[in-house]
């Protein structure tokens, strides 16, 4: 478990390194927002395929180790290339590339730590929690560092790190459950045969849709209520923050009242949010509110990832997770900045939540129908020993 954790909290160091400050390093190549944006939607489109490719050949070789090592060699050479194309065609193939290596790492991690736990996979969120810590920490050092020093630091910081963060993955266990998936082909057709996580995929896309509608926004909303950019920064802080206890004591938590449920009430929760940027025009209490919505990220993201490696057909876990993380990371993503820009500008972003709150209430409806009846199949204590 222990190094599992340090794998993570190497992983979420690099993304910190970028993840904040990649769009503001486009800019400063004279790139325009424009073009920031279809740099951004073409990455998200790049890790839409990505994921499930990795998936799908770690499902085929499940014991291989170093599929996650040469998905973070693709990254990282990506990201020297970013650090080095300027504003040239160049700058575009390695975008490519960054965004491909990076799209396989979490999933494949995430498919591996959850093979550690057999059927107890809601100990997972233990490991995964170490992430978010690093992330919250990391984000503002990286930022420090890049103030004295430029972008170039971004790239010092993201390269050797997650360069770092494939040899750290070859210390952690084989999967020991996996079976060899059939075939490449047919591996996806599988997974999204299977009805629970069809529904459940289809309810995440419309929920993460809703949530990236309001996050791509946010911090221009704060500013037009008079918030600082400081008050920015600590929104964001705050909404990180409060992941980390809810990951800690999900397991108590889903023992208590059951995985399902968590998953419902973390999509509850961001919608109640949602709800609160309509109705609150405050930015202090905005920024207060954040820690609500770092509560419902972390259950809905533990707890989907927990019950799609619980629902995944035998022989396909691997590539159930990199579907789901192409739902929820780059699909969802694409969607949402794409259409919260046009309804945006047509209802302002206040009118924008609006929308995106009724998209929320939708996705708890069908979200509850994907999840709730497996209360009834199966006790949460148990789990299932059903090979990854």
């Amino acid at each position: 478990m222990a190094r599992a954790s340090i794998a993570y909290v190497i992983l979420y160091t690099a993304v910190a390194a970028y993840a904040p400050y990649l769009s503001l390093y486009y800019q400063s190549l004279g790139i325009g927002f424009g073009g920031i944006g279809a740099l951004a939607a073409f990455t998200s489109a790049v890790a839409l395929f990505g994921a499930p490719t990795w998936g799908m050949l770690h499902d085929r070789f499940p014991t291989a180790r170093l599929f996650i090592p040469a998905a973070a060699v693709l990254a990282g050479t990506g990201g020297v290339g970013l650090a080095n194309a300027g504003a040239t065609p160049l700058l575009v193939l390695s975008a490519a590339a960054f965004a491909f290596g990076m799209s396989g790492m979490a999933p494949m991690m995430d498919v591996r730590v959850l093979d550690m736990f057999g059927a107890d996979r809601t100990r997972y969120a233990r490991v995964r929690m170490w992430g978010s810590f690093s992330f919250m920490i990391a984000a503002p050092i990286i930022g420090i560092l890049v103030h004295a020093d430029g972008y170039r630091a971004l790239f010092l910081a993201f390269v050797p790190m997650v360069l770092l963060g494939g040899l750290a993955s070859t210390l952690l266990p084989g999967r020991s459950m996996g079976v060899r998936g059939a075939s490449l082909r047919r591996a996806p057709g599988r997974v999204l045969s299977h009805r629970p996580i069809a529904l459940f995929l289809i309810g995440a896309l419309v929920g993460w849709t809703a949530v990236y509608s309001q996050l791509a926004f946010f911090s221009i909303y704060v500013r037009q209520l008079g918030g600082s950019s400081e008050a920015v920064g600590w929104a964001w802080s705050f909404g990180a923050a409060l992941e980390i206890p809810f990951m800690l004591f999900f397991p108590q938590l889903a023992r208590r009242f059951g995985t399902e449920r968590l998953i419902v009430l973390g999509m509850a929760i961001l919608v109640a949010r949602q709800v609160a940027n309509v109705i609150f025009t405050d930015p202090t209490l905005l920024i207060g509110l954040s820690l609500v919505q770092g509560a419902g990220y972390g259950l809905l993201l533990i707890g989907g990832i927990a019950f799609v490696s619980r629902e995944a057909p035998k022989g396909t876990a691997a590539t159930a997770q990199g579907i789901l993380n192409s739902v929820t990371f780059s699909m969802s993503s694409i969607i949402g900045s794409g259409l919260g820009g046009v309804l945006a500008g047509w209802l302002t972003i206040r009118g924008l939540y609006v929308v995106s709150a009724c998209l929320g209430a939708i996705a708890i409806v069908l979200i509850a129908l994907a999840v709730l009846p497996a209360t009834r199949r199966l006790p949460e204590s148990l789990g299932s020993s059903a090979p990854l």
